[in-house]
């Protein structure tokens, strides 16, 4: 299978999650279903990341489509909730923030690999200090949300955390398929063992591993490139209008 035909199957899980989770809550099986998109995508934003010719774009594309997903959360609270405050649901930001934020750790990653083959041990560590410094920045930041949202209820936070930016991450640290699976592997370990008291089926993210091991590194057609980036925003709003005239 090609890029495209995994792209699709996550598109597909996605689309049976948030159905689950918006209009058909007593189907639990849709969730299980939907298990199978965060590491689909994840994997193909590292990937993404390894083989971009423009990382300025590739980046700031998935940052400013996060900003307009985050955007359109802070207007149906302002419109609908009665204003902002600490525990509104608009602060906790979506997946694509979490990919925007894994982009530039895959690239210091890339970067310090690409000046260690090259023999230039001092720009290498720079390049990796940058990466521990950065990694610890947003481990801090996670604790400290984890912690505001148990103490004070706040609702600030980054969707999946630190186990979101780790999961693209874990597929740059190699070149090779069978250890970048195996990295990949481990990171959606500790991503289902850090989520399993919250997700129950978690797990089934598991089951995204046979697919990827079809994966035959082709990207196929060009063209369903910006379907994929519009899919997100457009999915959600088509859901979210279905759930609003179903609940009246």
């Amino acid at each position: 299978m090609n890029r495209n035909h995994l792209k699709i199957i996550a598109c597909v899980s996605m689309l049976c999650d948030h159905m689950g989770y918006l209009l058909f809550p007593q189907a639990v099986w849709l969730r299980w279903i939907g298990r199978l998109a965060l590491p689909l995508f994840a994997f193909f934003i590292g990937e993404g990341c390894r083989h971009t010719h423009d990382r300025r774009k590739y980046a700031l594309q998935i940052t400013v489509l996060a900003a307009v997903c985050q955007a359109a959360y802070f207007i149906e609270e302002l419109t609908t909730g009665g204003g902002l405050t600490a525990s509104s649901g608009c602060w906790y930001f979506n997946i694509l923030f979490t990919f925007a934020l894994a982009c530039l750790a895959c690239f210091l990653w890339l970067d310090g690999a690409a000046f260690l083959r090259q023999g230039e041990k001092k720009k290498a560590a720079r390049k990796f200090a940058w990466l521990a410094a950065y990694l610890a920045a947003l481990s801090a930041f996670t604790w400290f949300a984890w912690r505001q949202r148990k103490y004070a209820g706040w609702s600030l936070y980054v969707d999946y955390g630190l186990c979101g930016v780790l999961l693209p991450f874990s597929t740059v640290l190699f070149d090779k398929k069978a250890y970048k699976l195996v990295s990949f592997t481990a990171a959606l370990l500790l991503y289902c063992g850090v989520f399993r008291p919250e997700l129950p089926y978690v797990w089934f993210s598991l089951l995204s591993l046979p697919l990827l091991l079809c994966y035959n590194g082709q990207g196929g057609s060009k063209k369903l490139k910006y379907l994929f980036y519009l899919f997100y925003p457009v999915h959600l709003a088509v859901l979210y209008l279905l759930a609003q005239v179903i609940r009246r």
